[in-house]
């Protein structure tokens, strides 16, 4: 039989849609490298070139998902037709449906990096995020101090708070989703944890209040929607 070779870069993002793939149908603790390379139909050496353990490309797949939702955003913030309003707004649009859309997804995800074992990972991927949207909420902060809507003294400080406290509170929402029995109206929780969230961004940037919105209800609530996702 012919061996077929590809492109490294196809290959790689080929195993790690497959993995991306079964660690959501599987999960990420049932799921081996075996299980991913026979799903490729490659040899256990072709991953290895690519990743030395299964935690790389768990990282390699989270990665890529973060580089999906930073393109949104830059797309959105390198418009120049838009305030500096209408960017915060529509980014926030922009990326809470494309996370509804692959709710299942980064809920699987999630899921493995709340593991204890995982919480290094963990660090180093919300480090890393930082780095990369800070300077697009840096891009949206500056031109909102142009436009008067603002007042910051230090631009890029703010936009690494901001991306801090959205960090600190995605966590508490990921933990709220995954444990709903450890709060007696989840849904409830997770909006006052996102109100909390949107006064304090704003009091950071002196926007005026409830001029920043995080999240809509609608799509807030379609993470509380299916009993049997959140039981998991």
């Amino acid at each position: 039989m012919t061996r077929i070779t590809k492109d490294p870069d196809v290959r790689r993002r080929e195993l790690i849609n497959c993995a991306q793939n079964l660690f959501y149908t599987k999960g990420y603790e049932n799921t081996s490298v075996r299980d991913i390379v026979n799903e490729v139909g490659v040899a256990k050496g072709t991953f290895y070139y690519y990743f030395d353990s299964k935690l790389a490309i768990l990282e390699a797949t989270v990665e890529e998902l973060v580089e999906q939702s930073l393109a949104l955003m830059e797309e959105i913030v390198d418009d120049k037709s838009l305030s500096a309003t209408q960017k915060w707004v529509l980014t926030a649009q922009v990326i809470n449906n494309w996370k509804t859309e692959r709710k299942e997804e980064l809920l699987a995800i999630s899921r493995a990096l709340q593991k204890e074992e995982n919480s290094l990972l963990l660090f180093k991927l919300q480090k890393k995020g930082v780095q990369l949207f800070a300077p697009e909420f840096a891009r949206i902060i500056a031109q909102g101090i142009e436009e008067g809507i603002f007042d910051v003294e230090f631009v890029e400080e703010a936009a690494e708070f901001t991306m801090a406290i959205q960090l600190v509170m995605s966590d508490t929402f990921i933990d709220i989703i995954l444990n709903p029995e450890c709060h007696d109206d989840p849904l409830a929780t997770a909006q006052r944890k996102v109100a909390a969230m949107q006064y304090s961004i704003e009091r950071i940037l002196g926007a005026t209040p409830d001029s920043l919105p995080l999240i809509d209800t609608q799509s807030l609530s379609a993470w509380f929607e299916d009993p049997r996702e959140m039981a998991r």
